[in-house]
């Protein structure tokens, strides 16, 4: 008996799926690998061969799940990659309590009065499935279990390798420790991967773009921070400091959608650098000015060297710097005129972590550096970018004599733009593809 080969058999999975409270960092986001397990050991090639199913630990106690089916002696292997975690509700409102049931879900939307007009299209068609990972990626996750379905009733001439990983959509735990056990398991079983299959969505391109796409690898993307060291001061003394708040503001206004900064290959074009995260760093109320603050973009990059792309970073904080010193001495000259007193607008100086630590050092010593950075990692902040910006704040605050300034650091995640569309494979596959949808 087939499981999940017909439309509304894959339909109702998707809503299984779904219905998993599989939230990044949640207790069903544990929970999710074991029913993921519990589902392919429906399938009787995965009953009599169960060694093949399988769940591999992380260090935090979350886990991926494996599952290999073997065609005689193919070596030849195709992995089929996901993730099963999915992104918190937050942003779904009132409608919370039924962001994992995509019926309910769907039903509640349509019932709303001030529907885009596609949004509403696509409701009526009866085609869409509104819910919380219904297309970030448990549909994807439903296709692979079709295609094991599939390769264990002998329709393909080699291997497939299913990997689900949790932890996607925050560090990438999941997928950084799923590299090692696909070289454990290539060993193991004897194997040779051939291509990778990746079930994330495709996105549109541009608003009311009804192609198809597909991709033949994955940009690359990093996170520039930019702590921004104003001055200390008190709301008294307004002119005595500067806000860190005002500094990484002026930058967020430089950076953000910055065209400037689109990479692109061949007639794929990247999206400009979009904001995460903008904070300042103090840890109560006082009525002591935010002097450090801190902005933290998304970039993402295809064939732009670091350097250059640092570089231009720079030349963006110098630009920030230099308007936030024109808007400050308009300020002041308004101010001048008010209250007779003259007063000078502060220069910012613009440097990277880099050249931060190197002063650090040369004043500090090493020792120091490195006393600090211990201290900072024994606090176990549990995020990494948390860690990474109070590093860059502690050694800031060392040489606070270079202040104000913006430090332009990097922290985690970073992935490096890869691509396969020279390989003569997926060249035939991708003609075969088009030939049958062309409105790929």
């Amino acid at each position: 008996m087939q499981n999940w080969q017909t439309k509304d058999q894959l339909k109702n999975l998707v809503k299984e799926l779904v219905n998993v409270q599989s939230m990044t960092f949640s207790p069903g986001e544990v929970y999710m690998a074991d029913f993921l397990k519990v589902k392919l050991q429906n399938l009787s090639y995965f009953n009599e061969n169960p060694e093949y199913v399988r769940l591999h630990g992380l260090e935090d106690g979350r886990k991926l799940l494996t599952a290999f089916v073997k065609n005689g002696d193919h070596k030849d292997t195709v992995i089929l990659l996901s993730h099963f975690d999915v992104v918190h509700i937050d942003d779904y409102g009132d409608l919370k309590p039924f962001a994992f049931e995509t019926d309910l879900l769907t039903d509640k939307i349509a019932d709303l009065k001030d529907l885009r007009e596609d949004v509403r299209a696509d409701i009526e068609s009866g085609e869409w499935l509104f819910g919380r990972g219904t297309m970030d990626m448990k549909a994807g996750i439903a296709l692979h279990f079709s295609l094991l379905e599939k390769a264990a009733a002998g329709h393909f001439p080699g291997n497939l390798l299913m990997i689900s990983v949790p932890d996607e959509e925050a560090n990438s735990a999941g997928m950084l420790c799923g590299v090692s056990v696909l070289n454990e398991l290539k060993e193991e079983y004897g194997i040779q991967y051939k291509a990778c299959l990746n079930g994330e969505p495709s996105f549109t391109s541009h608003p009311g773009d009804n192609h198809h796409h597909v991709y033949t690898g994955s940009i690359g993307k990093l996170l520039a921070g930019f702590l921004c060291y104003g001055k200390e001061t008190h709301v008294g003394e307004p002119f005595a400091g500067l806000s860190g708040s005002l500094m990484s503001s002026e930058v967020t206004k430089v950076l953000e959608w910055n065209t400037d900064f689109i990479d692109k290959m061949d007639d794929e074009i990247m999206p400009p650098p979009s904001n995460l995260l903008q904070k300042d760093l103090k840890d109560h109320y006082s009525v002591q000015i935010p002097h450090a603050s801190v902005t933290l973009f998304n970039v993402m990059l295809m064939k732009k060297p670091l350097q250059q792309l640092t570089d231009e970073l720079l030349s963006t904080c110098v630009t920030a710097a230099e308007d936030l010193h024109q808007f400050m001495k308009n300020r002041l000259k308004k101010y001048e005129d008010i209250s007779g007193i003259s007063v000078s607008a502060p220069e910012i100086s613009v440097l990277t972590f880099q050249q931060l630590c190197d002063y650090a050092i040369e004043k500090y010593g090493i020792s120091e550096i490195t006393r600090i950075e211990n201290e900072v990692l024994a606090k176990k902040l549990g995020d990494e970018r948390e860690t990474a910006l109070h590093f860059v704040n502690e050694i800031a605050g060392l040489c606070r004599n270079l202040a104000p300034m913006i430090v332009l650091f990097y922290a985690p995640p970073f992935y490096p733009a890869v691509h396969s569309s020279n390989s003569s494979l997926v060249q035939k596959t991708m003609a075969s593809v088009m030939e049958r949808f062309p409105t790929v």
